[in-house]
């Protein structure tokens, strides 16, 4: 689920020369109008989400089942959750090439273990889409078994990670098949809410500070999607042209991230569908499906794709110093996480990243 604050600002071209901001006002309008499903051909390719067996997760896939994909790849918790998305799948579109993996982004151990089969059996990876996520958090600070807050490792490093691990597939992919593979991260229109503080960039590790229980706020949520925009934006930098990095804003969609509300929560929750017009899981994934195969590669290579399956400006914190050099950090104490959990981490960087 994505939140709203007042501060909220998002940009919609008008033309290619012009960009505006849009009001908090201008954005609930924005929800009124339900984006259409723009369909493609996946003829030959293979195709991965994350967060496959429900909310729009699950809308991603069985729309992306219609489009004639040799693979799918329904990535959940558990493989009876993927093959129990996969069984609905088939039973609601007809198509039988969905495949189950396991993978538990709250633990980096389970990440390496998916890599590691990944390379077993994907022969190539044409869409990697970075869905899963956590939201309510009714349990207060809560960590996963390596010891990071559960919100910004499941929504933010293990996607990093996962991300990084699946680059051989993906680049192999672009030369022998002479493709532009897009890795999708799913983020949401609250970045345009929140920063990071002066305070927490000047820590000695900002990662470490954003997940430790002092730092616990209402915002978590918000910093973790903004982190998931600054990865598209590092990645697009390091990557070659060959590969197409980009997020999108599902909108303010009604999704298995609500489901953890209670009490309080749970009716302000009811309140904002009303009010701030909220999409259907399946009207939010058609933001999604147009990300894996809409647009111009070169047009949405780094880009933040939003309301009406346009490219939005950034964040204006995010093209200031504070926030390249808050990027930066957080890119380098990622890899020295990553290097420690996986050995493969340091190689991948160097063989596939630029300098």
């Amino acid at each position: 689920m994505a939140r709203f604050g007042n501060h909220n600002r998002l940009a919609i071209p008008r033309s290619a020369s012009k960009m505006v901001h849009l009001t908090f006002e201008e954005q609930m309008e924005s929800q009124k109008t339900v984006p259409p499903l723009i369909t493609g051909d996946f003829t030959g390719k293979t195709i991965m989400v994350t967060g496959g067996n429900s909310g729009i997760g699950f809308e991603t896939a069985k729309h992306l089942a219609t489009m004639n994909p040799a693979r799918l790849i329904i990535v959940c918790r558990s493989m009876e959750k993927a093959q129990e998305s996969i069984s609905q799948i088939e039973s609601e579109t007809g198509f039988k090439n969905a495949e189950p993996m396991a993978l538990d982004l709250g633990d980096f151990s389970t990440i390496s273990e998916f890599a590691t089969q990944a390379n077993k059996t994907l022969d190539r990876l044409d869409v990697l889409i970075e869905n899963a996520a956590v939201g309510f958090n009714t349990d207060g600070y809560t960590v996963t078994k390596d010891d990071w807050e559960m919100q910004l490792q499941v929504n933010a490093l293990g996607p990093a990670l996962h991300t990084l691990l699946l680059l051989p597939i993906i680049l192999k992919t672009a030369k022998q098949h002479s493709t532009f593979p897009r890795i999708i991260m799913v983020s949401s229109g609250v970045i345009y809410s929140t920063k990071i503080s002066s305070e927490v960039i000047a820590s000695p590790n900002i990662i470490k500070t954003l997940s430790g229980k002092e730092a616990l706020t209402q915002g978590r949520y918000a910093e973790t999607k903004l982190l998931n925009v600054m990865l598209v934006d590092k990645l697009t930098a390091l990557l070659p042209q060959s590969v197409v990095p980009l997020a999108v804003n599902p909108g303010f969609s009604v999704s298995g991230l609500s489901r953890g509300a209670k009490g309080e929560r749970a009716e302000e929750f009811k309140k904002m569908v009303v009010d701030y017009h909220a999409y259907t899981s399946e009207q939010g994934s058609r933001h999604v499906v147009y990300a894996s195969h809409g647009g111009k590669n070169e047009e949405v290579r780094g880009a933040f794709v939003s309301f009406k399956l346009e490219v939005q400006e950034l964040p204006d914190w995010m093209l200031t110093e504070e926030g390249k050099t808050s990027r930066d950090k957080i890119w380098n104490e990622m890899l020295e996480v990553f290097g420690i959990v996986d050995a493969r981490i340091p190689t991948i960087v160097a063989e596939h990243l630029k300098n």
